[in-house]
């Protein structure tokens, strides 16, 4: 509908009846591209510098993500290898436990196998004596004499 009132609007009187000839006004679009037209171009030097600080900011940003990423990387793999050096250190500590608590469990043994030893020395006699008493009570002559060895000994 706004065309025909356009079209209308170009042969509305310019002046007043029979003040002088009718006129017909000038484009409307025309005169505002006219009007406008260096204001707006203008704004494309702004528009290009805009578009230019948004694709130097990404591209600064992309280096930033991988400089992070790198940064990242050398971070774990520093991890990692403070990890194994802790788990070394660890097992190194736990061998040594093991080992001082091993010592310690031989040199029990070692002196629970001398209290043993001491005990087997002071019996056997008696326990020999006894058996022999019994031989001869059963067959009624003397035994060979027998000699107990001594138990094994630990290195």
């Amino acid at each position: 509908m706004s065309q025909v009132r356009d079209f209308l609007s170009r042969f509305r009187p310019a002046g007043a009846p029979g003040a002088g000839r009718a006129a017909v006004p000038a484009d409307r679009k025309l005169q505002l591209e006219r009007e406008l037209g260096p204001v707006l171009s203008l704004l494309d030097a702004p528009g290009i510098e805009c578009a230019q600080v948004i694709g130097a900011a990404r591209r600064e940003a992309q280096q930033i993500v991988e400089s992070a990423r790198e940064e990242a990387a050398a971070v774990a793999a520093g991890a990692v290898l403070r990890a194994e050096e802790v788990r070394v250190t660890i097992m190194q500590e736990t061998k040594a436990a093991a080992r001082k608590e091993a010592d310690h469990l031989l040199t029990s043994a070692d002196a629970e196998a001398v209290a043993i030893r001491g005990r087997y020395q002071q019996r056997i006699p008696a326990l020999a004596e006894r058996a022999m008493s019994w031989v001869r009570d059963l067959g009624g002559q003397d035994p060979p004499t027998v000699s107990w060895p001594d138990p094994p000994r630990r290195p």
